[in-house]
């Protein structure tokens, strides 16, 4: 059963991929069996990223593409890259080798700059 913690995690448990009804983060315990679906998720939302690249390239070599739609591309593009990283620092979390943590933290926060200038 996944429960929000409001102030922290517990080192035993795990920060999903998705968020609680308020926006807080979900946590959940390795034998709760939510894992699975936590790594579908974040598999999912690589997959999903990737495809928003090729389509991307794709439409940004049409000549018939329009400036509105390139804007539409980009900010999907923004989204995807969002959703990496967010699955990159849930993945860093549970590294056992801090030293991958602060260059997580950094491109989290790269990210949330870029994409809150839109």
């Amino acid at each position: 059963m996944t429960e929000p913690i409001a102030a922290g995690k517990p080192e035993s448990l795990r920060r999903l991929p998705w968020t609680g009804p308020e926006g807080s983060a979900e946590y959940a315990a390795p034998e709760d069996g939510v894992e699975q679906i936590a790594d579908r998720t974040e598999a999912h939302l690589i997959r999903m990223a990737r495809n928003d690249a090729a389509y991307a390239l794709t439409m940004a070599e049409r000549p018939e593409v329009s400036r509105t739609d390139l804007c539409l591309l980009v900010r999907k593009l923004a989204g995807a890259v969002g959703d990496v990283a967010s699955v990159a620092e849930l993945r860093g979390e549970r590294l056992n080798e801090p030293i991958y943590a602060p260059a997580v933290r950094a491109l989290e926060e790269a990210l949330r700059a870029a994409l809150s200038q839109r």
